[in-house]
């Protein structure tokens, strides 16, 4: 059946550098942990329709729903010691379902504006800001016109902010885990800058090589 969805989509931000650095039992855990938050964070009639490795896929026929879920989410996440951060992009439109998978072009935007998104932040279309119509729950700040891949047309985006300000944390450079600085034991200050890292491990990696690793 095709009919009008709001589709978010939301990855955990870093999990290929933190499986490659702490191996694959620690990416399980990571992500067991993160699909108990996504479960918390469901609102309204926002329900999961697939999983895939560290990605989650959410869909509902209320948009208000999808959108206070995406924050939710971040809010929980970003409240998790040694976790990592998501990134989200939602957008609204015509998709058809059938035995639980999805079909058509909204999909493919939502994927594409999930990949825009940086640490922590949630990126919507345009078509998804429309359809919330000025609830006062939502704040929207404009990202630009962006060119997607495989996306005939140019898509206008905008960042949708969290209601609470996430709580202060520090991205570990070489796994991307966030890290309370106030709670930190590992940190190194290179050319007057400091770096607060998960583990020994970690900061001994950075210590040894910091140009391999996007700070």
């Amino acid at each position: 059946m095709e009919r009008e969805l709001a589709i978010l989509m939301a990855d955990l931000t870093g999990y290929t550098a933190l499986t490659d650095v702490h191996g694959g039992e620690s990416a399980a855990r990571i992500v067991r942990k993160y699909m108990e938050l996504v479960d918390r964070a469901l609102c309204g009639r926002a329900r999961i329709i697939q999983r895939v490795g560290d990605q989650v896929v959410i869909v509902s026929d209320n948009a208000e729903d999808v959108a206070a879920t995406a924050i939710e989410l971040n809010e929980l996440a970003s409240k998790e010691e040694r976790f990592l951060s998501i990134h989200a992009g939602i957008h609204y439109g015509s998709i058809f379902e059938e035995n639980d998978s999805l079909f058509g072009s909204t999909i493919n935007v939502a994927s594409r504006i999930m990949n825009l998104a940086d640490h922590g932040q949630i990126l919507c279309s345009s078509a998804l800001v429309s359809e919330i119509n000025n609830d006062a729950r939502f704040t929207f700040q404009n990202f630009g016109t962006h060119r997607l891949k495989n996306v005939m047309q140019e898509i206008e985006v905008f960042e949708l902010h969290c209601t609470v300000p996430p709580s202060a944390r520090h991205v570990d450079p070489v796994c991307r885990m966030l890290i309370d600085p106030s709670r930190g034991d590992y940190v190194l200050t290179i050319d007057d800058k400091t770096y607060h890292f998960c583990s020994e491990h970690c900061r001994n990696l950075f210590q040894d090589s910091p140009g391999l690793f996007n700070a």
